[in-house]
């Protein structure tokens, strides 16, 4: 058995130095450098590619509609293994939910806030406090912005998502969020199981081609299908065909699975330090 295991480990040593003997030296061009010149106005053109990175970007931005050749790589050429990332961050908020199961259900766990004579949480400073209310709109405005324009310029689902969570930080640090612990439990779980739910369908909806097919790209007059001209162009919001929805999925997953965990955590502390004696928030 362990010579089984040697030589599995000198196997994977093996892969893992040949990929970096392939890995392109810094400041070296990624690829062939005229992989853009003479592009034809075939939707898929092969022609002076020699790497994988010479075909997503001679291909990506025609083929899936998106400006973005990160996201089209992340929700369209490798969007299952996309899915199987959000199903990992599903079983994190799972497996936390199961571990602090007895918070979740516990009512004699549940709190309500004392609030001071204008509303806000007693004990709380009000620069947090008025500083929360100020930022959390701006917060998720950014976030959503990052998430709807995924397809188009830096940005994403998992981006999006992450920015906005921090809307959520801020309302636990202030502690706006540690009322009704088990509706916001139920809320963000709901949204975080749609998210999930609408990416497996939509891939489910190309199911004619393949699994996750970008069925609604290059449309016109379509949904989401407005053709992106070869070439640097600001595109169009009205393009990527199912990237942008796969997106947005990914962004509402990503945002309540992560506000799930903060809640969740923030919650145990809280209940730990009441169960000793110390101040609840």
């Amino acid at each position: 058995m362990k010579l089984v295991s040697l030589l599995a480990m000198f196997i994977i040593a093996g892969f893992m130095f040949t990929g970096i003997g392939k890995l392109h030296l810094p400041g070296d061009p990624a690829g062939n450098s005229n992989v853009f010149s003479q592009r034809s106005s075939e939707k898929t053109d092969t022609a002076n590619i020699s790497t994988m990175d010479d075909y997503y970007l001679r291909n990506g931005q025609m083929e899936t509609g998106s400006n973005n050749i990160v996201t089209s790589v992340v929700f369209d050429y490798r969007g299952f293994d996309t899915l199987g990332e959000a199903a990992v961050l599903f079983l994190v908020v799972t497996s936390i939910s199961m571990l602090l199961f007895s918070i979740i259900k516990g009512k004699d766990l549940e709190e309500t806030v004392l609030t001071d004579s204008d509303g806000f949480p007693a004990g709380m400073t009000r620069i947090v406090s008025i500083g929360t209310v100020l930022m959390l709109p701006i917060i998720m405005a950014f976030g959503a912005y990052l998430v709807i324009h995924g397809h188009l310029s830096p940005g994403g689902g998992f981006q999006g998502g992450a920015v906005m969570a921090t809307g959520t930080a801020l309302l636990v640090i202030s502690s706006f969020v540690v009322r009704n612990l088990q509706k916001t439990y139920k809320l963000f779980s709901f949204f975080e199981s749609l998210g999930l739910t609408v990416f497996i369908v939509t891939g489910f909806a190309g199911m004619g081609i393949s699994f996750l097919h970008n069925f609604l790209a290059n449309n016109d007059g379509s949904f989401l299908g407005k053709v992106i001209p070869l070439g640097t162009n600001p595109g169009f919001l009205n393009s990527g065909g199912i990237l942008p929805i796969l997106s947005t999925a990914v962004g509402i997953e990503v945002f309540c699975g992560i506000s799930i965990i903060l809640v969740l955590l923030s919650r145990a502390l809280n209940a730990r330090g009441s169960q000793k004696g110390g101040h609840k928030c």
